[in-house]
């Protein structure tokens, strides 16, 4: 049986983003079925899943074909259960030990220091066209940092990065980026091994996703590949 969400225990990092979405919005749905074998978050047309082995895969199927989404990202093991057309594949990595020299502690400026629209600024400069709409992207990562399921730091003003998604024993890491003349001078490695060794600190296992042309500098600074994720798409969804 698959229910409305009322708290979860995350068990991976699928499970962990639908939480930090559960603990984000409250115009957002949010599922789990019976026993947390599954859970499932709908955000603005985007979905989340993540599913046990031992899921009920004939109901969670239905469910999902009855829902408006128009994008779903799950584990790639999951994906292939399912006849939704995949739109497209990314690289998952995890943190496991560093590689990197961790940057001078003055450099670093953490969330509770900035404002928001200094991250969407960086970000901008660092060329992520995905965020072109300013204040929709400001409100949003402003009530996220609200209400403690992200953080961003930024490195003086050349690099920065965002755990997008944080949750009990678990962290997602997103937005990392480098203004292009500053590039190659180590800036985004210290900076996401500082993001990551502190997060670790505070009993948090930490991925992010990649394209594969990335995924060797991730390795480089002490990440390693965990899988792959994949976004699908659902002909009609809302």
């Amino acid at each position: 049986m698959i229910r409305w969400m009322e708290g979860l225990q995350p068990w991976d990092i699928f499970s962990a983003r639908v939480w930090a979405a559960w603990r984000s919005y409250d115009d957002g749905l949010f599922w789990v079925q019976e026993d947390a074998k599954a859970a499932i978050s709908l955000v603005d047309g985007f979905g989340m899943l993540s599913a046990k082995e031992d899921a009920d895969w004939e109901e969670l199927l239905a469910f999902l074909q009855m829902q408006p989404w128009a994008r779903l990202q799950c584990a790639a093991d999951i994906a292939r259960r399912l006849p939704f057309a995949p739109e497209w594949t990314s690289t998952l990595m995890r943190f496991a030990a560093p590689k990197r020299s961790l940057p001078d502690p003055c450099t670093l400026t953490p969330a509770s220091c900035m404002d928001v629209g200094e991250v969407y600024d960086l970000l901008a400069r660092c060329g992520f066209e995905e965020i072109r709409q300013r204040m929709p992207w400001m409100a949003d990562m402003a009530l996220r940092w609200r209400r403690g399921t992200a953080r961003s730091w930024r490195m003086g003003g050349v690099s920065t990065a965002s755990a997008t998604a944080i949750a009990e024993g678990f962290c997602f890491l997103g937005a990392v980026g480098t203004v292009p003349e500053a590039r190659g001078k180590g800036f985004a490695g210290q900076l996401v091994t500082f993001i990551a060794l502190q997060q670790q600190a505070m009993g948090r296992e930490v991925w992010l996703s990649c394209g594969e042309g990335l995924a060797g500098f991730y390795e480089s600074i002490g990440f390693a590949r965990a899988g792959e994720m994949v976004t699908m798409q659902k002909e009609g969804g809302v």
